[in-house]
C-alpha cells in the first residue's frame, strides 16, 4: 500500500490526541439544573424507571463514541490517500510513447483532428479511458529528449489524462531509439507488457529498431499522416556591419519540397521586447516584404542589407501565394526569429600628443564618440601624473598613446574600467616588460577576438617592449623575443597592451590598423562582431556567459524559467526545444538570443511513414472489452465511481459524510439523546 498524502507516522500521534480528547468529553457527565418539584409521586416514577434506562443510555453514548472514532479514522484515511501497490495486482502494463517531434505538427489528413499530434493525443485518451482497474500505464514524451512524464506505472486515469494535456509539439527531431530503449527498460519483468507508439513514422532504420523489441512485449504502432510536400525556412540570421554597427544585414534561406514550383510571400517584421514568439493576431511593423519563386526540390537564398529597425527582435514568416490551392501542412517551420545584439556608442578618451594615424583609425568608425586630449591637459592630471581612476570613471574606454614616448607617468591606484596601452614605458603600466630591438613576429593567436581578420605575421617593428608573465589565453601576438600584444581581464579591469609604437612600425600603412582598434574596442565593450545566428533547436546549447557569474537563470519563450543553471568555464549548457527568444540573466548582465527550428530532414514530409514490427507480433490486449477477469471487490466498487473519484480516500470521505448525516438525523429525532 502506498500513501500519497500524509504518512501514518505523521497522523497517528494526532489521532491519538483527538481520541483522548473525545473520550474525556464523553466521560464528562452533564451537570443537571436543580428544579424544585412539590409532588413526590413524580420522583417515585423516576426512581422506578432509572434502573431500566441506565444501561440503554450507556449503550447509546458508547455507540455515539464509536461513530465519532470511525469518522476520525475515515478522515485520517482520506488524508493519507492510500493506494494499492502499483504492480501487485496489475493485469497489464502499457507504455504509451507519444511522438512530440516537429513533424507531428503537420496536418493529419483526418477530419476529427487537425494535426498529427492532436490525433495522437485523442487516440491515447481513448486507450486510457478503456483501461480497467487492474491495468497500469505510463506515458513517455519522445522528441529530442525522451522522458517518462507521468511518473511510475499507475491506474490513475485522471492523472494520466492530465499528463497528456501538458504535452506539446517540440521544435526538434525524434530520438526513437532512446524512446524504445526506455520503454523496454520500464516494461522489463512486468506482467503482460505492452508498448504503444503514436507517431507519423518520419524516422529511419525501422528494421533496426524492430530488433530492439523483446519477444515477450506486445507492440503496436499507430501512424498518422500521408506523404506531402512542404515549404520551410532553413536559415534566418542577422549581423551588424563591421564599420557601421548601427546598420545590419539579414540572411534568409527557404526550401521547397513540393513537386511543383511555389511562389511565396516573405515578410520580415519587428517584434516588441515583450513578445518572445510571433503572434499573428498582434500588429507588427513590416521592414521587408518580398515575393519568392522557389523551384521544386530547391532552395532560395536571399541577402537584405541597409535595413532600418526599431526593435532588436525580428521574425520572418513565409506564406504560399501560388498555386492558391496549395496548403502548407507544417506551419512550425514557416516562422523564424533573429536577434540583433544591442550596441551602445562607446565614449572614448584618447590621450595622445597628436598621432594622426591613430586619430584617423578611430574617426573612421562613426559609432565612436572620441575625445582627443593632450597629455598636459589639467583635466586629466593629478599632480604631474595622469589620473587613470578619474579618466576611467568618465569614459567607457581610455587610450594612452605613448607612441612618441612623451606621455607622463600614470597614477594607477584604485582605478576600474577599460584601457588600451600603446607602447607603455616600463613600470608605467600593469604589465611588466623589457626592451628589444627589431622583434620578429612568431605567431598570432587566431582564437583571440582582437586578432579576428588580421594578418600580422610579416609586421615590421623597429623597437618594442615585450611583456612577461602572460597567460596563453591573454596572448594576442607574440614575437620570438616575447609577447608583443596582450590582454588582461580581472578585478573590474579590462586592458589591452600594445608593446610597440605605432609610428615605429609599418602597421600605420595597413588596413589592419583600423580593424585592430575595431576588434579591440568590441572586446573591451564585450561586443561580438560575428553574425548572431539563431541557435538550432533540438540540440544541446553551450551559451557563452561573460563575467564571473557562477549561475544564470534561463527564461524560455513559453515563459518557463530554469533558475540557478550552473556556469562552467564561462559557459552555460542546456537543451533547447522551443523556437523563439531566450533570455539569460546573471547578476552582472542580461542578454537574449533567438532559437529556430531549421531541420530539412524533419521538415521533409514526402517520405512514406516507416513502420516498426515486433520480433514476434502480438496484438496488445489493452483495448479488449470482452475479457472476463477477476478483480477485488474494492477495485470493482471504485471502478463504479467517476474516473476522477476512483480513489480509496474518496470512498472514505463519502462514508464519513454518510455517518455524520446519520448522526445528525438521529440527534434531531431525539433517538440518541
Amino acid at each position: 500500500m502506498n500513501f500519497n498524502g500524509y504518512t501514518p507516522q505523521t497522523l497517528l500521534p494526532i489521532l491519538a490526541v483527538l481520541a483522548v480528547i473525545i473520550a474525556i468529553l464523553y466521560l464528562l457527565r452533564v451537570r443537571r439544573r436543580a428544579v424544585a418539584i412539590p409532588y413526590i409521586g413524580l420522583w417515585r416514577d423516576v426512581l422506578e424507571k432509572s434502573s431500566h434506562r441506565r444501561f440503554h443510555d450507556w449503550l447509546k453514548r458508547f455507540i455515539s463514541f464509536l461513530i465519532c472514532m470511525l469518522i476520525i479514522a475515515l478522515i485520517a484515511v482520506a488524508l493519507m490517500d492510500p493506494r494499492e501497490e502499483e504492480d501487485n495486482s496489475a493485469r497489464r502494463h502499457a507504455v504509451f510513447i507519444i511522438d512530440t517531434s516537429a513533424s507531428m505538427a503537420a496536418d493529419s489528413g483526418r477530419e476529427d483532428c487537425k494535426s498529427r499530434f492532436d490525433c495522437a493525443i485523442q487516440d491515447t485518451r481513448e486507450h486510457i479511458d478503456r483501461m480497467k482497474p487492474t491495468d497500469r500505464a505510463i506515458i513517455i514524451n519522445a522528441s529530442g529528449i525522451v522522458s517518462a512524464v507521468s511518473g511510475p506505472f499507475q491506474s490513475d486515469k485522471d492523472a494520466l489524462q492530465k499528463t497528456l494535456a501538458t504535452l506539446r509539439v517540440q521544435s526538434s527531431t525524434l530520438d526513437l531509439t532512446k524512446a524504445l530503449e526506455l520503454a523496454v527498460h520500464l516494461s522489463a519483468e512486468r506482467d503482460n507488457p505492452e508498448i504503444y507508439l503514436f507517431t507519423d513514422g518520419q524516422f529511419e532504420n525501422a528494421e533496426e529498431l524492430s530488433q530492439t523489441l523483446p519477444r515477450n512485449v506486445a507492440f503496436e504502432q499507430i501512424t498518422y499522416g500521408n506523404p506531402s510536400g512542404n515549404l520551410s525556412i532553413t536559415a534566418f540570421n542577422v549581423r551588424r556591419y563591421i564599420a557601421n554597427r548601427l546598420g545590419f544585414e539579414v540572411f534568409f534561406s527557404a526550401h521547397n519540397d513540393f513537386k511543383v514550383p511555389v511562389t511565396a510571400k516573405l515578410t520580415i517584421q519587428t517584434l516588441a521586447d515583450d513578445e518572445p514568439i510571433f503572434e499573428p493576431t498582434r500588429e507588427h511593423e513590416t521592414i521587408v516584404e518580398k515575393t519568392l519563386t522557389i523551384a521544386s526540390g530547391s532552395s532560395e537564398l536571399r541577402l537584405y542589407d541597409n535595413l532600418t529597425l526599431k526593435s532588436s527582435r525580428m521574425a520572418a514568416t513565409l506564406e504560399i501565394v501560388d498555386p492558391p490551392t496549395l496548403v502548407d501542412p507544417m506551419p512550425i517551420d514557416d516562422v523564424a526569429y533573429a536577434k540583433i545584439p544591442d550596441y551602445a556608442k562607446p565614449n572614448i578618451a584618447c590621450i595622445t600628443p597628436g598621432n594622426l594615424y591613430l586619430e584617423a583609425a578611430l574617426l573612421l568608425n562613426e559609432n565612436y564618440r572620441v575625445s582627443f586630449i593632450k597629455p598636459g591637459d589639467p583635466s586629466i592630471l593629478k599632480g604631474d601624473q595622469i589620473d587613470l581612476a578619474n579618466l576611467a570613471a568618465k569614459y567607457d574606454i581610455a587610450i594612452l598613446d605613448n607612441s612618441y614616448r612623451n606621455l607622463p607617468n600614470t597614477d594607477m591606484s584604485d582605478w576600474q574600467g577599460r584601457v588600451i596601452w600603446i607602447n607603455p614605458a616600463p613600470n608605467n603600466s600593469p604589465f611588466k616588460s623589457k626592451e628589444v630591438q627589431s622583434p620578429v613576429i612568431e605567431r598570432v593567436n587566431s582564437k583571440h577576438p582582437i586578432s579576428r581578420w588580421l594578418s600580422l605575421k610579416n609586421l615590421n617593428i623597429s623597437h618594442a617592449n615585450v611583456f612577461t608573465g602572460i597567460k596563453n589565453d591573454d596572448l594576442v601576438m607574440r614575437a620570438i623575443e616575447g609577447p608583443l600584444m596582450v590582454t588582461k581581464n580581472a578585478d573590474n579591469q579590462r586592458m589591452l597592451a600594445i608593446g610597440f609604437s605605432l609610428v615605429e612600425s609599418d602597421l600605420i600603412f595597413r588596413v589592419a590598423l583600423p580593424v585592430l582598434f575595431i576588434n579591440a574596442i568590441d572586446w573591451l565593450m564585450d561586443e561580438n562582431s560575428e553574425p548572431l545566428r539563431g541557435f538550432p533547436t533540438g540540440n544541446a546549447w553551450h551559451i557563452a556567459v561573460t563575467g564571473n557569474a557562477s549561475h544564470v537563470d534561463v527564461t524560455r519563450p513559453d515563459g518557463t524559467v530554469t533558475q540557478n543553471l550552473p556556469v562552467y568555464d564561462h559557459s552555460a549548457s542546456f537543451y533547447g526545444e522551443t523556437s523563439g527568444f531566450y533570455r539569460i540573466s546573471s547578476p552582472e548582465k542580461t542578454f537574449e538570443f533567438a532559437a529556430n527550428f531549421a531541420n530539412e530532414n524533419e521538415s521533409n514530409l514526402s517520405r512514406q511513414p516507416a513502420t516498426i514490427q515486433g520480433r514476434i507480433h502480438m496484438k496488445p490486449t489493452l483495448m479488449d472489452e470482452d475479457e472476463d477477469e477477476e478483480t477485488s471487490w474494492l477495485l470493482t466498487l471504485l471502478s463504479k465511481l467517476p474516473s476522477s473519484s476512483q480513489y480509496i480516500w474518496v470512498l472514505a470521505l463519502l462514508i464519513a459524510m454518510g455517518l455524520i448525516t446519520v448522526e445528525w438525523i438521529t440527534y434531531h429525532r431525539r433517538w440518541t439523546v
